[in-house]
């Protein structure tokens, strides 16, 4: 079996690839989660419940701010939380 030894540029490839591969693979994850009273101040904060409000908090650590105000929208106009997230993602991303 003969053994052809792979080119900087084919290496160089292969290392892109998994790069990009990587990025695209990590969770969008906070520090610290937004803070309740901010979620307050969002567009239709104040009508949510404080369970909501802690609920969304959580959630905020795996989100982006503009994921949030959208959700806080949606919730603030009766909506339920699994409708709110997808239609946020659908509408906004991540």
């Amino acid at each position: 079996m003969v053994y052809y030894p792979r080119s900087k540029k084919v290496i160089a490839k292969e290392n892109a690839k998994e790069k990009a591969r990587k990025a695209k693979a990590e969770p969008l994850i906070r520090k610290t989660p937004i803070s309740i009273t901010l979620l307050k101040k969002m567009d239709g904060g104040d009508k949510l419940s404080d369970r909501l409000l802690s609920k969304l908090r959580g959630h905020s650590m795996h989100h982006s701010l503009k994921h949030m105000k959208q959700m806080v929208k949606d919730l603030s106009k009766g909506g339920s939380f699994r409708k709110a997230h997808k239609d946020a993602i659908k509408n906004v991303g991540v």
